[in-house]
């Protein structure tokens, strides 16, 4: 006597499956919950189904589920893939080190600035408040010194 399992048990497998897949999320363990459902279903009308070909149409079925029908029902834009290490600031205040150039306080840390060329010389004062237009790869990049004569915590 060959090993089986019995429709029910595929059966309830492949529901475990589905309802692990609400859990999940990944989009993948539903189809091989489908595949158990319907070899389920075909080991009812087909009692003398070994275990190896029950899971081998279970399995067969997911695969070829998945290849069709997953990318179909996943968008590829679901999501807005966004740069986690980019991030917009507005006001930071510069501070001079020695040997280390140039850093900005903002966001409650230290900043070392990645365009100091972007602020003249006769700007860089420490303690002066600064724009900081965005953080991008752990860096402070400045925006552009305002061009009217307004003094504003050094910018003029």
């Amino acid at each position: 006597m060959a090993l089986t399992l019995s429709w029910w048990a595929l059966l309830s497998l492949g529901v475990a499956l589905i309802i692990a897949e609400l859990f999940i999320g990944a989009f993948i363990v539903l189809w091989f919950g489908i595949g158990a459902v319907v070899a389920g279903a075909l080991s009812f009308f087909i009692p003398d189904m070994n275990l190896g070909l029950q899971l081998l149409l279970a399995s067969l079925i997911g695969v070829v589920l998945m290849y069709f029908f997953r990318d179909r029902y996943v968008a590829e834009r679901n999501a807005t893939q966004e740069d986690l290490g980019t991030f917009r600031a507005t006001k930071g205040t510069l501070y001079l080190t020695g040997e280390s150039g140039l850093f900005v306080v903002a966001n409650g840390t230290y900043w070392q600035i990645g365009n100091p060329e972007a602020l003249p010389d006769s700007q860089k004062v420490n303690g002066a408040t600064v724009d900081v237009a965005e953080f991008r790869n752990n860096r402070a990049f400045l925006a552009a010194p305002k061009a009217n004569n307004e003094t504003q915590g050094g910018f003029v």
